[in-house]
């Protein structure tokens, strides 16, 4: 399919369920027990790191997550100011087991977390060890039982195979510095059927600044090109950002 025809299709269609039988019969609590991160390991991918995500990452380092959840979570970041209207385009429904990959402040983990209920299940996925630790006291605090949180590496999610019916990425993906292995690895950990679901900062919109172009490596085509290079069948979805791109895959 043409990247610019897949590109039309993203307003097309509702996003619908999970689209396979194993979220409706499988209960979370009757899956395998999440395993660490070093329990499944993965052929190693020949792949050369993303140059432009290697330099946006050396930034975290220099801030804690109380100051990253201020720049994330505010008035006028559009994933923010529409947090509600993408969880309820996702149709989550209780019990579906859901990985918030890039999770950073934990806004949408603790969402989804409200979507699937308590026979459900939230892992919230990061690099940062901080983001984690607050994510953690947050749900604990909240009574959200139903999230987990899973440190990753560059690598690997840390999820186990077929452990989980939905992947999300929110402002995510340009952060991986090697995708083919890390979208190997979250292929891996989507049971057949399930949706990866990826927004991002679209660059290539009229009117983008200068250090945006910078700071996101590619346009969309190249982006969802990658995805499905990785064996990610694309699906039509209703939802429309205006600053950034909304795409859904299904394994």
């Amino acid at each position: 399919m043409s990247r610019w025809i897949w590109s039309a299709l993203l307003v097309l269609g509702p996003l619908g369920g999970v689209g396979c039988d194993h979220a409706a019969t499988t209960r979370p609590d009757e899956a395998a027990a999440p395993g660490p991160l070093a329990a499944a390991p993965v052929e190693p991918i020949a792949e050369t790191p993303q140059p432009v995500a290697v330099r946006i990452n050396a930034e975290y380092g220099k801030h804690d997550a109380a100051g990253w959840t201020k720049r994330f979570e505010h008035d006028g970041r559009e994933v923010y100011d529409r947090r509600h209207e993408i969880v309820a385009a996702l149709g989550l429904t209780p019990g579906l087991r859901v990985a918030d990959v890039g999770a950073g402040s934990g806004l949408f983990t603790r969402l989804f977390a409200e979507a699937v209920g308590p026979s459900g299940r939230v892992y919230a996925v990061d690099v940062q060890a901080d983001f984690l630790t607050q994510i953690a006291a947050r749900a604990e605090a909240d009574g959200q039982a139903q999230v987990e949180t899973r440190r990753a590496d560059q690598r690997r999610t840390g999820l186990d195979p077929g452990s989980i019916d939905v992947a999300f990425l929110c402002d995510a993906y340009h952060h991986l510095e090697l995708p083919k292995t890390y979208l190997a690895d979250l292929h891996r950990a989507l049971v057949p059927g399930g949706r990866l679901v990826i927004i991002d900062y679209d660059r290539s919109r009229p009117g983008t600044e200068a250090w945006m172009k910078d700071h996101i490596r590619a346009d969309p085509p190249q982006l969802l090109g990658e995805i499905e290079a990785a064996g990610f069948t694309p699906t039509a979805v209703s939802l429309r950002l205006e600053e950034n791109f909304v795409a859904v895959f299904t394994r």
